[in-house]
C-alpha cells in the first residue's frame, strides 16, 4: 500500500509541473545534465510471486541532438532467482549495484513535454549473493555480468537547464543462474523492472547575451 501511496504523490507532483509549463520550446543539445533517481523495484525473476522493492540510483546524461540523447547511470537494487521448473532446487537472493548504458530517443507530445524509448546494457556488480541452494547445487556463479536494459519514459523541461522524469525499464537476460542443458534458450536470471522519477540539472551557467 505505501509504494501505491508514493507513486500516486509522485506522478501528481510530475503532472503539476506539466501544467505550469512555459511557451518557450527549449532545445538542450551539446549540454551535460545530473541527477538522482528514486522509485520501485520488482524482482520478476521469483515466482510465483513477484518481490517489490525500493531503488535508487545517479545519472550522467548528454545531448548530441535536440530529440537524441546518452546516458550513463550507477544505481542500487535487490535481486534474486527461483528455479523456473523445480523450486526445491534453491532460490538466490542477491543485490548489485549496476551501471546501465543507454541512447535515448525523445519525441515531443507537447511543448516540453516528451515520451521516449530507450535501448542499452547494463554491467551488474552483485553485492549481496545468498544461495539457499541444497549441497549438491552449483553456486559459484559469476558475481560480474552483463543485462539487456530497454525502456519507456517521458521527460519535461521545467527550465533550460532543469527536466523531471518517469521511466519504466526492465534488466533480463542476465547470467544464466540454472544448471538446464543447452536446449534452454531464455536464461534463468535475475530478472528485474524498475519504475523510476528524478530530476536531472545542467550546472553550467549560460551568458545572459548568448
Amino acid at each position: 500500500m505505501k509504494y501505491k501511496i508514493l507513486i500516486f504523490i509522485l506522478l501528481l507532483l510530475f503532472s503539476s509541473k506539466i501544467i505550469s509549463q512555459t511557451n518557450e520550446i527549449i532545445n538542450p543539445k551539446g549540454k551535460w545534465f545530473f541527477g538522482a533517481e528514486i522509485g520501485l523495484n520488482a524482482i520478476t525473476s521469483v515466482h510465483p510471486s513477484r518481490m517489490t522493492s525500493l531503488q535508487a540510483g545517479f545519472l550522467a546524461e548528454y545531448y548530441f541532438a535536440k530529440n537524441w540523447s546518452i546516458n550513463g547511470r550507477i544505481k542500487y537494487f535487490e535481486t534474486g532467482v527461483v528455479n523456473k521448473n523445480d523450486s526445491s532446487k534453491g532460490v538466490f537472493e542477491g543485490a548489485v549495484i549496476a551501471v546501465p548504458l543507454n541512447i535515448i530517443w525523445k519525441y515531443r507530445i507537447v511543448k516540453n513535454f516528451s515520451g521516449n524509448l530507450k535501448l542499452g546494457i547494463t554491467l551488474n556488480q552483485e553485492i549481496k549473493s545468498n544461495y539457499y541452494y541444497p549441497p549438491n547445487e552449483k553456486t559459484d556463479y559469476s558475481k560480474f555480468y552483463g543485462s539487456f536494459n530497454p525502456g519507456i519514459g517521458f521527460n519535461y523541461f521545467i527550465s533550460k537547464n532543469t527536466a523531471v522524469y518517469i521511466s519504466y525499464e526492465v534488466y533480463v537476460f542476465g547470467n544464466d543462474r540454472d544448471e538446464a542443458d543447452w536446449l534452454q534458450i531464455v536464461p534463468n536470471s535475475p530478472n528485474n523492472n524498475l519504475f523510476n522519477i528524478g530530476i536531472k540539472h545542467n550546472f553550467k551557467i549560460e551568458s545572459e547575451n548568448k
